[in-house]
Formats: C-alpha cells, structure tokens, sequence
C-alpha cells in the first residue's frame, strides 16, 4: 500500500494541474505555481509526450506549460492559413494572459522554429530561447526550399487516419529515434495526428528563412543538436565537428548565441539521451 501511495503522489504532481486553449493552441500545465516558467513547444506530429522524462526531471523546480499545436495528438485541425504566425502569436497570448515572468520557451524541431520565430517576433517576452534542432533552414534559397516542401509532403499527401501511423514510422521517425521501443511508442503516440495537419504544418514551417532577423534576439539564444555518425551524413554532416560549425555560424547571428552537441543521439535527443538532455537544458537556462 506505501508503493501505492508514493507512486500516486508522483503521478498527482506531474500531472497536468490544469488543460486550456489558447488561439489556436491547447496548453498543459503542471509542475511547481509559484516557480520559473518554462513553455514546451512539441515538433510534427508530435503532443507533450515528448517531453516526459523532462517534465518529471523539471516538475519540482519550474513551472510547466506544454503546447499542442492543432492537428497533432488527437487535437482537431485548424482552417485557414498563417499557422506559424497564429502559433507565435498564441504562445505570446499565453505569457500575457498568465503574467509569466521571464518565461524559458523551449521547442524541438518544428516547435524549435516556432520558438525561433517568438523570439524574432517577441523578442522582449522570454528570457531564454532553445531550439532542439529546429530553425536552421532547410535550404539555402527558397527555390530549393519550396523543393524540399513538395518531398517532404509528398508520402502524407492523401493518407487515411489509419495509414498514418505506418507512414510516419516509415518515413521519419524509424530515422529519428535510437531504441526500437521508443519507436513504437512514437508511432502509436504520433499516429493520432491529423495527415491534413502534417502537411499543411511543414508548408508552413519548412519554407522559413529564419536567419536574417536572428539579429533582434537580444536574450541567451541557445541550440541543442544531436549527432549520430549513421544518420546526420545524410543530412549534410559528415562529423560533429561539420555540423557544430554550420550551427555556430547560424547561432552566431544572433547577440548571444551558443551551440551544444550531444552524441549518439538521433533528432528526438530528449528521448535517446534525457539526462544529458535535461544537463544542457539546465545550462541553458542557467545562462
């Protein structure tokens, strides 16, 4: 019965404390009230799952807020367009509407150039940024991006629900996790998104250019990449020390840049590694 009891305690204070909208985001929340904020901004396909070896690690210290962006995790579609700036402008509803404080917006992939975006955007509502491998862009010219769209897109256009799931571990995500059983489970998790929703989100976010307006981030803008010597080669980067060089001078174009690896992890690195993670995390909000 103690067992019982101490893993019920667990559960309780890590589970969400509250779920709302805001625009056209939904927002968990959970962890410490009265402590530093911290908003979580998933990638494709993906819901606040991703980030919960973090928010078990993070919970007693920090006050947690994690978006679901529409279409993803069993949340319904949005109509219209502008999805990139409706999210952006969402989070900044939820730092005004909650009077958070100097707020650590943290996002991964997709979320990664959402939180990039912010900071363009809203250069004055957070004081940390961190992108976990998102925002550099995909290309050099839009040309090539709007390319690079019509590939990506191309093996979820006209899927049904039940497809999804297959296509999603086919095509990404057998690629961007380490051990066979998170896989599973991402796929399961994943496939609950919306195939209208994955399409209309990498239009929207992998035809971004971020670079030129990195300038305007004035607070401690940090990257976290992975590197595994089968996968990123095919991504362009033969080495770490070739990946890291190519991101310092990305990063580099901010005030207050910085760029951390971590090693033997794929691109859900919160997943492959989440203590080391969860290290760089900290030093990055330390910064």
């Amino acid at each position: 019965m103690k067992v019982v009891a101490i893993a019920l305690a667990v559960f309780l204070a890590f589970a969400p404390r509250a779920e709302f909208d805001t625009g056209i985001v939904h927002v968990e929340r959970s962890g410490n009230p009265g402590a530093r904020p911290i908003i979580f901004i998933p990638g494709l396909a993906c819901g606040p799952w991703v980030w919960d070896a973090q928010i078990t690690a993070l919970a007693p210290r920090y006050n947690l807020f994690v978006v679901s962006l529409p279409g993803f995790d069993g949340r319904p579609m949005v109509t219209g367009g502008d999805l990139m700036r409706r999210a952006v402008n969402s989070i900044h509803t939820l730092i005004v509407s909650r009077h958070l404080h100097r707020p650590i917006i943290v996002g991964h992939s997709l979320g990664g150039t959402l939180a990039v975006l912010f900071a363009e955007t809203y250069p004055h509502d957070a004081a940390d940024i961190v992108t976990v491998e998102g925002g550099y862009p995909v290309a050099a010219t839009q040309a090539l991006r709007n390319a690079q769209v019509a590939r990506s897109i191309a093996p979820y256009k006209g899927l049904t629900q039940n497809q999804l799931a297959g296509a999603l571990r086919t095509n990404m995500l057998q690629y961007t996790i380490t051990r066979r059983a998170d896989v599973d489970r991402a796929t399961r998790l994943a496939g609950r998104s919306e195939p209208v929703a994955i399409v209309a989100w990498m239009k929207a976010a992998f035809s971004f250019d971020l670079t030129p307006k990195l300038s305007v981030i004035g607070v401690p803008f940090t990257a976290i990449i992975p590197f595994d010597a089968r996968i990123d080669p095919y991504q362009g980067f033969k080495t770490a020390a070739d990946k890291l060089a190519a991101y310092r001078a990305w990063v580099g174009r901010a005030r207050d840049g910085k760029v951390v690896v971590i090693d033997h992890a794929r691109h859900f690195v919160m997943i492959d590694r989440p203590k080391v993670f969860e290290a760089a995390l900290e030093s990055a909000i330390a910064r």
